[in-house]
């Protein structure tokens, strides 16, 4: 399956030089969010296989972003990526289909605020119901398994949700013989200041 990542120069150069890339969370920017990820890593090997060995955390790319199969505009990109002016890598890259694990985008937000996945307001509504009668164990309980709803990439849409219109994937590591293309790009180095 055809994938793009985007990841620090540093990672790049790394690849390169050892083969391989492996996330390392310690150093990720959203530590706060160590439950939820724990929460995909155990779905990964729920649907995908166990790591290989030494490998805790997952590696992300897209493989779907704003309906479209191809590589991220990088002029977007830029934008994304804070305002300090850092060379990044934009691969093209194959990975097996049996190693990757797809989700939506959007819903995966929803997961990250711990909130339940709904296709309506009404569905939204009726959840969150459910969901204050329960104890924090039936909580928890019903909050993992609704979460599962990510996994839906099928492309769906009403005034209440964008489902499947950008999907990314999660993969256990990144091998150099994988990446197929590359293109670099720099972060914005300021924000634009608008007129008040």
């Amino acid at each position: 399956m055809t994938l793009w990542t985007i990841q620090p120069e540093s990672v790049y150069k790394m690849i390169v030089d050892t083969g391989v890339y492996r996330c390392d969370f310690e150093k990720s920017s959203m530590p706060e969010w160590k439950l939820q990820y724990n929460w995909l890593v155990a779905q990964m090997k729920k649907r995908i296989g166990e790591p290989p060995a030494g490998v805790s955390y997952p590696v992300w790319a897209w493989y779907r972003q704003f309906g479209r199969r191809e590589k991220p505009d990088l002029r977007r990109e830029r934008w994304c990526y804070g305002s300090n002016g850092m060379t990044y890598r934009c691969m093209e890259i194959e990975i097996p289909d049996d190693q990757v694990l797809l989700s939506d985008f959007d819903m995966w937000n929803l997961v990250l605020m711990d909130a339940l996945i709904s296709r309506t307001e009404a569905e939204d509504d009726m959840l969150c119901a459910e969901y204050d009668k329960l104890s924090d164990d039936g909580k928890k309980k019903m909050l993992e398994n609704n979460w599962e709803r990510v996994f839906d990439i099928t492309p769906f849409e009403n005034d209440w949700t964008l489902q499947g219109d950008s999907v990314q994937a999660t993969f256990w590591e990144l091998r150099r013989e994988q990446i197929r293309r590359t293109w670099t790009f720099k972060s914005a180095s300021v924000f634009p200041k608008y007129p008040r």
